[in-house]
C-alpha cells in the first residue's frame, strides 16, 4: 500500500469519527424511547357510592349489616380510593387497588349503641394479556387483603355500658379472574372484570366490576362503572363477616 492510499484511508476514518458522535446519540435516544414506550402506567383516583348488606358476628354478638351511601357520607371520618396499574409491552402487567374508610356513628337499630369501623381492602393482581379481533382479555391471579377494626359500644336503658364487643381482624383471599376490554368507538371502551376465590377461613369471595371508559385526551380518561364484592368469612371464634358490597363508581385516571 503506497503513502497516498494510506493518507486517504486515514482521512476517511477520521471523518467517520465525528459522524459516529452524531449517530450514536440518535441510536441511543431511539433505544431509550422504545424502552420507555414498552412500559405503560396509570394511576386512578375514584369514588364509590357504597351499599353494604349482610350480617356480622363480633365475639358473641350478631347483627345485621346495612350501610348505605347516606350513612357513609354522614359518618365518614376519613376515606381514600386509589388504583395503580402497569403494563409491559402490552403483554404482562399488574395492578394494585386500595380502598380505605373510617366511620363512626349509631350502630344497628340506632338504640343506645355506637359503632366505629375502620376498613381497608387491598387488591393486588398480576395478569397476562391476550389480544383478539374484538379487544383483549387479561387472565389474572392475585390476592385481596381485608383489614377490619370494629369497636361497638352497646348501652342499656340507663345509659350504662352493657357490652363492648370489638375486633381487629385481617385476612387474605386468593383469587383468579379475567378482564375483558373491547372498544365501542374511538373514545369509548367497555370492560368487564371478575374474580373468584377463597382462603382458610373464607368460604367464598367474588368481585365483579363492569363499566365504560371515556378517553378525555391522550393521557387521561374517565371511568364510569358498577362494582360488587361478596365475602363470606368466619374464623370460628371472634369474627364472622358475610356481606355484599356494591355501588356505582366514578374515577379519573392519568396515563404515562
Amino acid at each position: 500500500m503506497d503513502r497516498d492510499t494510506m493518507k486517504q484511508l486515514i482521512k476517511k476514518n477520521l471523518l467517520c469519527i465525528p459522524c459516529a458522535f452524531f449517530i450514536a446519540p440518535t441510536i441511543h435516544a431511539q433505544e431509550a424511547k422504545e424502552t420507555t414506550s414498552a412500559w405503560q402506567h396509570s394511576i386512578e383516583i375514584y369514588a364509590l357510592a357504597l351499599n353494604i348488606r349482610g350480617d356480622s358476628r363480633i365475639g358473641g354478638v350478631s347483627a345485621d349489616v346495612d350501610v348505605n351511601p347516606e350513612f357513609i357520607i354522614n359518618n365518614i371520618d376519613m376515606g381514600a380510593m386509589l388504583h395503580w396499574e402497569t403494563l409491559y409491552k402490552n403483554t404482562w402487567g399488574f395492578y394494585v387497588d386500595y380502598s380505605y374508610m373510617k366511620l363512626s356513628g349509631d350502630g344497628p337499630s340506632n338504640a343506645n349503641n355506637e359503632i366505629k369501623v375502620r376498613q381497608g381492602v387491598l387488591e393486588a393482581k398480576v395478569f397476562k394479556r391476550y389480544s383478539y379481533n374484538f379487544g383483549s382479555i387479561d387472565y389474572m391471579a392475585g390476592i385481596r387483603w381485608w383489614d377490619n377494626d370494629i369497636d361497638w359500644s352497646i348501652r342499656g336503658p340507663d345509659g350504662n355500658l352493657d357490652l363492648n364487643p370489638n375486633v381487629k381482624e385481617d385476612w387474605v383471599d386468593y383469587l383468579i379472574g379475567a378482564r375483558l376490554t373491547t372498544p365501542l368507538s374511538e373514545n369509548w371502551d367497555f370492560y368487564l372484570n371478575g374474580d373468584i376465590g377463597l382462603s382458610g377461613d373464607t368460604s367464598f369471595t367474588s368481585s365483579i366490576q363492569t363499566g365504560v371508559r371515556f378517553h378525555i385526551n391522550d393521557w387521561s380518561d374517565l371511568n364510569l362503572a358498577y362494582k360488587s364484592t361478596w365475602v363470606d368469612y368466619d374464623n370460628g371464634d371472634t369474627f364472622a363477616y358475610n356481606t355484599a358490597s356494591q355501588g356505582f363508581l366514578i374515577g379519573w385516571a392519568a396515563h404515562f
